[in-house]
């Protein structure tokens, strides 16, 4: 496992991103905001339940190329710390320079909602790439197996992104009036 203080480091990093906008949340806030709670919720769960096809792709697959090629290992940790900071000067770019919501999805109902959560994960290539990039930065072949401690830190990250998700669902929800000068939705 990683160590107690790459571990809260690693906290600290994963709620940074968390934080930071993308497809995910810009579907959650726009689900929250015109529809309500629950509609949003459901989009989260589809977004969380496309972990069940990221994580043993990411955690198994790298594992067993990292095992073979320690320095292809350490390439991967060189080309993710770069690629961070590229996803750092974006998001300061872009900070500078707001843009709107993406527009608002079409309404869809229960099954249909879910799938349009697993769908926007699952087929973001930047959630892979981030995956890659993030996971063996804070993972040490000295601390036992690297797929092992990669299960641990994604699968940590899938539950808090599942929690931070509600909690922007529930936001939005509450914000809904505001766009639909209605009163805030109860849930």
């Amino acid at each position: 496992m990683p160590s107690l203080h790459m571990f809260l480091v690693f906290l600290a990093a994963d709620l940074a991103l968390k934080l930071t906008p993308g497809p995910d949340m810009a579907l959650t806030l726009t689900r929250g905001m015109t529809q309500g709670f629950r509609i949003a919720w459901l989009s989260v769960l589809g977004t969380f339940a496309a972990g069940a096809v990221q994580i043993p792709l990411v955690v198994l697959g790298l594992a067993a190329i990292f095992k073979e090629s320690p320095r292809l290992f350490l390439a991967v940790k060189l080309l993710g710390a770069c690629y961070l900071a590229y996803l750092g000067i974006r998001a300061i770019l872009r900070s500078r320079q707001p843009q709107a919501l993406a527009a608002v999805a079409a309404r869809g109902e229960g099954r249909a909602v879910f799938i349009q959560g697993f769908l926007t994960n699952l087929l973001n290539p930047k959630v892979f790439i981030f995956l890659i990039a993030f996971l063996p930065q804070f993972t040490d072949p000295a601390r036992g197996p690297v797929w092992l401690q990669m299960l641990f830190l994604v699968c940590f990250s899938k539950l808090s992104g599942l929690c931070s998700g509600a909690t922007f669902a529930y936001g939005a929800a509450q914000r809904r009036g505001l766009v639909t000068c209605r009163a805030p939705d109860p849930g």
